[in-house]
């Protein structure tokens, strides 16, 4: 029974069984069964005891739920911070690469500047001085831009409804993913669907939920496989679906894949939180997680989240 059913209960039960108890003892006395009022007195009495013990019980509801919240985004917090970590390496090769072409610009800049070109020869210094402005320009943003989806993945934050496109938000995480994939003859293939209107939901634990699936279908793979992303639409839900080509999952495995700390990983190469977490942001956006394995043919996970909450 989830905290919140049981609270209902309680709250039911917080008017019905005091006015049921009220309802006997008033039926006693006034048949005259007892005519000194005794079962009116006791009836009053125990309906009083139960209100405080179901009011008593139903603070002690909302304390659990309230621990239980807050336990919950701290663990998936601490899933974001593990994500990242697992990407640590390719991340700081997205970052390296640019600031290398900047340093190469910028010493190819001072030489220019520093050799006292002749008249004749400033137009094309000045235009190769332009040249690499430009480059460098274009990869100062290329860092502002990883670095913003970066903060955005692992700033704390409380779900806040948006306009949100899937397939975008998808390409954000798989520029993360394909630093790490790239090395490993890992071929990614991408069939976004075309006509995938925007979603109202919350684009940060979008974007937390495709890293932890991309990060567990290129584990997965581990080398020289492949990875489908094909998103669609399904009714009312927009779809994701990331599938590899990777060993598969057993049926033992498939009914407790989504249990916190449950892993197949080898020892200090995964936390089975993942799944977990992806699942609790999936549910509590309003949607769900299909699904589809077999041993040796790969596995197959379909986000479904509905187009407005």
């Amino acid at each position: 029974m989830s905290l919140t059913y049981a609270r209902r209960v309680i709250m039911l039960g917080r008017s019905a069984f005091p006015v049921s108890c009220l309802a006997v003892g008033a039926a006693a006395w006034f048949h005259g069964r007892t005519g000194d009022g005794l079962a009116l007195v006791a009836a009053v009495a125990v309906a009083g005891g139960m209100w405080l013990l179901l009011w008593a019980s139903a603070r002690w509801l909302d304390q659990a739920e309230a621990e239980r919240t807050e336990m919950g985004d701290q663990l998936i917090q601490s899933q974001r911070v593990l994500a990242l970590g697992e990407l640590s390496t390719g991340i700081a090769h997205e970052i390296n690469n640019p600031l290398n072409i900047i340093l190469q610009e910028a010493e190819l800049m001072r030489y220019n500047l520093a050799a006292a070109p002749a008249p004749e020869d400033l137009p094309d210094v000045l235009e190769e001085i332009r040249t690499s402005l430009d480059v460098i320009y274009a990869q100062v943003s290329r860092c502002s831009d990883i670095t913003h989806k970066l903060l955005d993945l692992a700033r704390n934050r409380k779900p806040v409804s948006q306009a949100a496109d899937v397939n975008r938000l998808v390409e954000d995480m798989l520029e993360l993913v394909e630093r790490e994939s790239g090395p490993r003859n890992i071929r990614i293939h991408r069939q976004p669907g075309p006509d995938l209107p925007t979603v109202i939901s919350d684009p940060p634990l979008l974007r937390q939920v495709f890293l932890n699936l991309l990060i567990n279908a290129v584990q997965a793979v581990d080398r020289d496989g492949d990875i489908f992303i094909t998103t669609f639409r399904e009714g009312d839900m927009a779809c994701t679906e990331i599938r590899d080509t990777g060993p598969g999952i057993s049926k033992e495995d498939r009914e407790r894949i989504f249990n916190p700390f449950f892993t197949t990983k080898a020892p200090g190469q995964g936390t089975g939180l993942g799944l977990s977490v992806s699942l609790r942001i999936i549910n509590e956006l309003g949607g769900d997680i299909l699904v589809q394995s077999s041993p040796g043919k790969g596995a197959s996970f379909t986000v479904r989240i509905p187009f407005k909450r």
